[in-house]
């Protein structure tokens, strides 16, 4: 019995080691280059879709002038903005499901900014600091861009929005050219920033890129 109590006993304790073990691994931290080889892929995928979302909104700023003059032909006294089946609608709500993934995707560039920004002014010398310094640098300027382009695009719905109810009922051609004329003063300042917003975007992208070069 004593034999069978010692085998046992000594079975048990492989079992606890075996679990203190898994658990020990289970606990063990990211390294640091796995860390940011994570963050720096993320900064490479969510760039390619903000260049996606941020010419869908190019093309919705583009088309949406002529749809107005030709709906309006159509429907003189309707506010087109409120009408769900009109193509002034349709090409407003894809402009606004863009603008709302761009934001997201911007989350995700400002957490991946947190977790270099950790290693910035890493002493390591396995780590190429001045490139996620570099990194860093730009996502912080992207930052800068979409709080400005944020904040462009929300006066300019607004304004968008007063256009469309102002003009519903409106059938002067010289009203209607003076409206859209002072509308249109927001498009140059959104088509300006946006192209910043490519060219830095690009650059950081480029930079990840390098990045990840380094870390392999």
């Amino acid at each position: 019995m004593r034999h069978v109590n010692l085998g046992r006993i000594g079975l048990i304790g492989m079992l606890f080691l075996l679990i203190g073990g898994i658990s020990a691994c289970e606990r063990r931290p990211l390294t640091d280059k796995v860390q940011i080889q994570a963050s720096a892929t993320t900064v490479t995928n969510t760039i390619q879709d903000q260049g996606k979302e941020l010419t869908a909104i190019t093309n919705s700023l583009e088309k949406s002038q002529s749809l107005y003059v030709t709906e309006h032909k159509e429907k003189p006294n309707e506010n087109l903005l409120q009408n769900k089946q009109s193509d002034v609608y349709a090409n407003f709500a894809k402009r606004t499901t863009a603008m709302t993934t761009l934001t997201a995707d911007y989350k995700k560039l400002s957490d991946a900014e947190n977790t270099l920004s950790s290693f910035a002014k890493s002493k390591s010398p396995n780590l190429p600091t001045e490139k996620i310094q570099d990194l860093v640098q730009s996502l912080k300027i992207i930052g800068l861009d979409h709080d400005t382009f944020t904040q462009f695009m929300d006066e300019f719905t607004k304004a968008e929005q007063k256009f469309y109810a102002d003009t519903a009922d409106m059938t002067d051609e010289k009203e209607l050219d003076t409206a859209m004329g002072r509308l249109s003063q927001y498009y140059g300042a959104l088509y300006q920033q946006m192209e910043i917003m490519q060219a830095n975007l690009t650059t950081a992208r480029q930079q990840s890129r390098e990045l990840l070069q380094e870390l392999k």
